[in-house]
């Protein structure tokens, strides 16, 4: 599943990207990370189908509304970071989204995954893995808005979608055998139409060709606490092994 992403391009790129208006507030809000945890449940740049043409801060983890309290909802997000493409109009947690049009757009410029060396996953080799000629892409997501009856306050979330892995993916995602969805870059705007159908949305749930992906072994310094000191290090090619494609 897709717990580790990048989103290294700064906020006016962003903006470029997509087409919308600069935003001063989001401006100062916003981080570029050469490595996001999933489970830090940051927030980041979104674009959403309510807001298409505004670039909005979300956490990872999503938190359906109908959650009772907060202590349910911080729960409940260590299990919504991705959502089953295949799964997401039959599950609790997403149904109500995907039924109500709620699909947003996730910056990235890359993510990364491991490839399990023995059964058990004992030993693991980290990846990162990017698309060759667009060094900024979108990921598929979902969002929801919860609100605290508590306090009134409200907390955006999001969750990106996986579905099955191509080739390359097979070979280094090999435990799951998934991938996040990425939504080509001339289909973004039509994954945020609100009038699109469940075929239609399946139909956009599809592996990436192989063929506009590359992937390199980094450090296992990834996941280690303060690696972001020695960044150039920790991403750099590993001589682990190297998965190349043509």
């Amino acid at each position: 599943m897709c717990y580790h992403k990048s989103q290294t391009a700064k906020y006016e790129k962003l903006a470029e990207y997509y087409s919308v208006s600069y935003s001063r507030e989001l401006d100062e809000a916003y981080q570029p990370r050469y490595h996001e945890n999933g489970f830090d449940f940051l927030a980041t740049p979104v674009l959403t189908a309510g807001k298409p043409d505004d670039l909005q801060m979300f956490q990872w983890g999503m938190i359906p509304f109908w959650v009772k309290d907060l202590p349910s909802a911080l729960r409940l997000r260590t299990s919504t970071l991705n959502c089953i493409s295949e799964e997401m109009f039959d599950k609790p947690s997403f149904r109500d989204a995907v039924r109500e049009g709620k699909r947003c757009l996730i910056p990235c410029t890359g993510f990364y995954e491991w490839r399990w060396i023995d059964e058990k996953g004992k030993t693991k080799i980290p990846y990162y893995i990017r698309l060759k000629d667009q060094p900024l892409f979108s990921l598929a997501g979902l969002y929801s808005r919860w609100n605290d009856r508590q306090t009134g306050q409200s907390m955006y979330t999001y969750t990106v979608l996986t579905t099955r892995a191509n080739e390359l993916m097979r070979e280094i995602h090999n435990s799951k055998q998934r991938m996040p969805v990425i939504i080509p870059r001339e289909y973004e705007k039509d994954w945020l139409n609100r009038t699109l159908t469940q075929d239609d949305v399946m139909a956009f749930c599809q592996p990436l060709d192989t063929s506009l992906m590359a992937a390199h072994t980094i450090s296992k310094l990834i996941t280690t606490k303060g690696a972001d000191t020695n960044v150039e290090d920790v991403l750099r090619v590993h001589d682990y092994e190297k998965i190349n494609t043509k």
